[in-house]
């Protein structure tokens, strides 16, 4: 026992040694920051088994960031520090510990075979045994030294690769390797076509895009609607469908034209079910973007949307989570806060997770679409970032786009309202009058077998923006019940059985018809 109890403390002095080292580890600056600094961010990332958890010696713990680490089991590689010498030197010193701690389990195990094996230790009086429980409640000498080496293998992989650096002189990220393996999307000197519910749908994201649109932003989906769907291939029709399961309701759709310009934009207000739903979807769409300015009340009393404003430490958690498990950008677009400074505080946190750009839409969370788009707002993003930023607010005419980068210095720009009242905003050649866009649209939504509510809403907007939902045309839009109904409205019904007689052929309809 004495024996024992003599291991017991060396171990004890070893790990108190350990602790103190990562203490000090966070003490080195940058190198630390960067490491120790989000680990609280990643705890949904890559997870170990959960055998240390509800340890005591958890709960007892010298650094809060170290048992945060211990408890998610994360090995944050792509937040790796940069390492300096006397880092090195700390960590050929831990693993100096390590080897003690290996050494003395070995050592403990042995000794603890011996001591069951003799008959004096058996025979023991009734206080004897008490205290031997009490002791056998705290945490025995290979817990400790288990903490040290799963703590060391964790801390040894974020350092590795900085350590290769200043050895050979060659810098190699495991972050690149994966990198170099993601998709890349272009975000400079583009035009957009903003998210909008109702509308984004798959016929006005090729209406837009035919009209002269970069990239298109398909309307938010919800995360929880998402991850109830199945992907399927619709033959018929050329397209990529995302499926209610148990139902036809069809939640999403795209095609291969659209593969390297469309963006998923998704609601959610948690991390672990956007990466499931995004993974559903990811492989079919060249970004993914997170809403985080809807303003309306569902989104808000979901924790979703504008609700993301305020909450930068569940902003960090989702676009980190998305960031490391994607193989395809992932941005968001936001609104502005109360203050220019608060938003532009936001944007460079953002900034910092490693999006490729961020969208900001000119306007605060209680103001209305009539109410001004503050593009001094936006210029004040723009000049304290190093991304590309897509501006967005009171684009409604071709010339504004070039009149908004010039008074915001925004990399790119996108359009809401202006490109839904008339698609053809995108073209450099002049808008198109409404009602030949309309009737195009109407096409398109026949072609891509669009749901028949999201077509009679975007045309209704078209309608309400240029005349009136009171004649003849929209009291008879209102009582359309399907797509071949719109179709006899506005004089389609031979392009509509054409479509429907020649499905497979579909996707090439508009090129020939």
């Amino acid at each position: 026992m004495e024996a024992t109890s003599e291991l017991n403390l060396k171990v004890y002095d070893i790990f108190k040694e350990f602790m103190t080292g990562i203490t000090k580890l966070e003490e080195l600056g940058n190198a630390a920051n960067t490491f120790l600094l989000r680990f609280q961010q990643g705890l949904c990332l890559l997870k170990r088994s959960p055998m240390l958890t509800s340890s005591t010696l958890i709960k007892n713990n010298e650094t809060r960031r170290l048992k945060s680490y211990i408890d998610s089991g994360c090995i944050n590689i792509d937040d790796a520090a940069k390492s300096t010498k006397a880092s090195q030197s700390l960590l050929s010193e831990l693993e100096r510990l390590t080897d003690e701690a290996a050494l003395a389990i070995e050592t403990a195990t042995t000794m603890q075979l011996d001591v069951e094996s003799c008959d004096e230790f058996r025979q023991v009086t009734s206080d004897e045994e008490n205290e031997i429980v009490h002791f056998l409640q705290e945490p025995e000498v290979t817990e400790y030294a288990t903490v040290v080496a799963v703590v060391y293998s964790m801390v040894k992989q974020n350092y590795v690769m900085q350590f290769c650096a200043d050895l050979g002189g060659i810098f190699v990220a495991a972050c690149d390797d994966v990198a170099t393996k993601k998709k890349k999307m272009e975000y400079r000197n583009k035009l957009v076509l903003a998210p909008m519910v109702r509308v984004g749908t798959l016929s006005f994201r090729m209406l837009a895009a035919e009209y002269g649109a970069d990239i298109t932003y398909g309307e938010e989906i919800i995360d929880h609607k998402l991850v109830k769907c199945q992907r399927r291939i619709n033959v018929s029709s050329g397209t990529t469908e995302f499926v209610e399961k148990g139902t036809e309701n069809v939640v999403f759709s795209t095609c291969d034209e659209e593969r390297e310009r469309v963006v998923f934009q998704m609601g959610t207000s948690d991390a672990v079910r956007a990466l499931k739903a995004a993974e559903i979807v990811c492989k079919d769409v060249a970004a993914v973007d997170i809403n985080m300015g809807c303003p309306k009340a569902f989104s808000i009393q979901g924790g979703m949307g504008a609700a993301l404003l305020t909450k930068p430490e569940l902003i960090h958690d989702i676009l980190a989570t998305l960031k490391r498990n994607l193989d395809v950008p992932v941005t968001c677009k936001i609104r502005l806060l109360k203050s220019p400074a608060d938003t532009v505080e936001l944007a460079r946190r953002i900034e910092k997770l490693g999006v490729p750009a961020l969208a900001v839409h000119g306007r605060k969370v209680a103001d209305r679409p009539r109410d001004p788009a503050k593009w001094d707002e936006i210029a004040d993003v723009i000049a304290a970032l190093s991304i590309p930023v897509i501006a967005n607010g009171d684009v409604l005419e071709y010339d504004d786009f070039s009149r908004i980068k010039t008074a915001t210095g925004a990399a790119s720009v996108m359009v809401a309202r202006g490109a839904m009242w008339n698609a053809s905003v995108f073209s450099p050649k002049g808008k198109s009058h409404w009602e030949d866009v309309k009737k195009k649209y109407i096409r398109k939504s026949i072609l891509w077998n669009n749901d028949v509510k999201s077509t009679k809403y975007t045309i209704k907007e078209m309608i309400a923006h240029h005349s009136c939902l009171e004649l003849a045309e929209g009291k008879s839009l209102n009582k359309a019940d399907t797509l071949a109904d719109i179709a006899k409205l506005y004089e389609l019904e031979d392009y509509y059985w054409t479509v429907k007689n020649i499905r497979p052929l579909t996707h090439d309809l508009d090129y020939v018809l």
